[in-house]
C-alpha cells in the first residue's frame, strides 16, 4: 500500500480522512498528530464543503496533546470568506487540546501574509517553519520523553 505521507513510516497508524484537490488530511495515530496540507487557491466555501467535518473526524481520532503540521508551501491566496472556515477550524482544534502546530508557510508572498494572519489572530499555540523537515523534527523534540 501506497502512502501519500512522507511524514511517518507506520502506514498502519496513518488514518487518511480527506484527499482532494484543495487540501489533505491525515492522522498519525502513532505520533498523535494530524497533517494537513493546503493545495493551492480555493474558490471559496463550496469549494471544500466537507472541511469542517475532516476536521472534525480528524481531532475525534487524537488524544489531547496532539500536535498538528500544515504545509502551506503551496498556498495560494484565499477569498476572505475562507478565514472563517480556518478560524473555525482553529478553535476545534484548541477545545481538542492541540499542543503545538508547526506551520511551514507558502512562497507565494501575499499567501504567506495570510497564513500568517490565520494564525496571529487566535491562540493557536504554533511557529513558523520554512520546510517540511524543520517542521517535523521540531515537532518530535516537543514529543519526545524528557530525560529529567
Amino acid at each position: 500500500m501506497y502512502s501519500t505521507n512522507p511524514h511517518s513510516n507506520a502506514m498502519d497508524s496513518q488514518e487518511h480522512i480527506a484527499q482532494n484537490t484543495c487540501y489533505a488530511l491525515v492522522v498519525d495515530k502513532a505520533k498523535n498528530r494530524i497533517y494537513f496540507t493546503i493545495h493551492g487557491y480555493w474558490k471559496n466555501k463550496e469549494a471544500v464543503p466537507a472541511f469542517l467535518d475532516d476536521w472534525k473526524r480528524s481531532v475525534a481520532l487524537t488524544q489531547s496533546g496532539f500536535t498538528i503540521l500544515t504545509d502551506m508551501s503551496t498556498m495560494i491566496t484565499h477569498p476572505q470568506e475562507l478565514a472563517e472556515l480556518h478560524l473555525i477550524a482553529q478553535k476545534m482544534v484548541i477545545d481538542a487540546g492541540v499542543r503545538n502546530v508547526a506551520n511551514v508557510l507558502p512562497s507565494d508572498k501575499i499567501a504567506n501574509l495570510q497564513a500568517n494572519s490565520f494564525t496571529t489572530n487566535s491562540s493557536l499555540p504554533y511557529r513558523n517553519f520554512s520546510s517540511i523537515e524543520e517542521a517535523e523534527t521540531w515537532l518530535n523534540q516537543l514529543s519526545a520523553p524528557s530525560l529529567n
